[in-house]
């Protein structure tokens, strides 16, 4: 768009009409499943060039106006998130989320069917918003959902072998790590994993062993006897403690924890304490994202389980509808229903299947 257009929208910033806004963002096109991240991108990339700051404020404005009346309305929030891309300052200033917007049009693309393009457009907030972790959990959430967990297994391998490239390994290794919870056969993976740990407590190890050469020059012979033999000694028992087993996360991690609680208990200070220490912060830390992975799961099943009860109980009331009614067969449908999805301690199981059983046996009666 030229500086006169551009200009002539900034002119009339009072009276824009919400489509007007959609169309100059977006070029027009309605939504389409097949449109690529290098789409969007463009999309974007357009948007920054064609229109100013201050032509950007007025569409910003006039497309939460419009959203507030109609939150869910895709292709204003396709607007929306092309023009926070495009211009930050504009959703800043309106203490707009970008990530979270963005979430939500992805949420809704995928909820209409348009799988691959809310796909494209976490990809590309992926990208342009590195530090927002809840926008690849997201990204995750669509391709486990669509069964692309081998993209998502590559995804996750791109970005271990970024960090070890960038020298950072305590990066690398959660990557590393969502890996297996993907897929439990990738010995690979657990192995690169094991790698990582060796190096880097070695690289500490390498670090220590040079402090200690100075200081063990001053000892006499006696001491530098006595502290080398209780060196080795803790050392030995630090690598006779099992490791983790990526395939028994949920007893492994725990034991290695408590062994080496118990070894920085027992010993006090010697001079690869910093190390195991070290050990012992990431391991509470694996612990902890354990814990709240299994915590997710749980509280998942206890809603599925509600849900499951309610349907159940649905079931159960309609049954006696019908039953009040007279429609025997579809009394039998919905009592029957009821217990498939009702679980086995539910209080109203047992005179349920004794309706179920009282009505089979006139079904059976009234068909001979």
């Amino acid at each position: 768009m030229t500086e006169t257009a551009s200009s002539q929208y900034a002119s009339s910033d009072e009276h824009l009409l919400v489509e007007d806004v959609v169309n100059a963002l977006t070029g027009g096109d309605s939504l389409r499943d097949e449109e690529s991240v290098d789409d969007l991108r463009e999309r974007m990339e357009g948007a920054a060039h064609e229109f100013d700051e201050r032509t950007a404020f007025a569409f910003g404005r006039a497309l939460l106006d419009s959203l507030c009346e109609d939150p869910g309305n895709l292709r204003q929030l396709e607007a929306l998130l092309i023009l926070g891309l495009a211009h930050p300052d504009v959703l800043d200033r309106h203490r707009i989320s970008l990530a979270v917007e963005g979430r939500r049009l992805a949420v809704l693309l995928e909820r209409s069917g348009q799988v691959a393009r809310a796909r494209g457009v976490l990809e590309l907030l992926s990208d342009r918003l590195p530090e927002e972790r809840t926008i690849d959990h997201e990204l995750a959430g669509i391709l486990r959902r669509s069964g692309n967990t081998g993209e998502l297994v590559e995804r996750y391998l791109r970005r271990a072998e970024k960090a070890v490239e960038e020298e950072s390994v305590s990066e690398a290794i959660p990557w590393l790590q969502e890996i297996l919870l993907l897929d439990r056969t990738r010995r690979d993976v657990a192995r690169m994993i094991r790698d990582l740990r060796y190096q880097e407590v070695e690289r500490h190890t390498r670090g220590s062993r040079r402090s200690r050469i100075l200081i063990l020059v001053l000892l006499v012979a006696g001491v530098l006897t006595a502290v080398v033999g209780r060196e080795l000694s803790i050392r030995e028992k630090y690598a006779n403690i099992p490791p983790v087993d990526s395939d028994q996360l949920d007893t492994s991690l725990y034991q290695r924890k408590h062994s080496i609680d118990q070894l920085l208990s027992n010993h006090g200070f010697w001079f690869g304490i910093f190390v195991v220490t070290q050990e012992r912060d990431f391991l509470r830390l694996e612990i902890a994202e354990f814990e709240r992975q299994k915590e997710r799961q749980e509280a998942a099943q206890a809603e599925t389980n509600k849900r499951r009860l309610q349907t159940a109980e649905g079931a159960r009331l309609r049954g006696k509808k019908f039953a009040d009614r007279g429609d025997w067969l579809h009394a039998l449908t919905a009592f029957e229903e009821a217990l498939d999805y009702s679980p086995a301690d539910w209080e109203h199981r047992p005179q349920v299947e004794r309706d179920v059983v009282a009505l089979r046996d006139w079904k059976e009666s009234h068909e001979q």
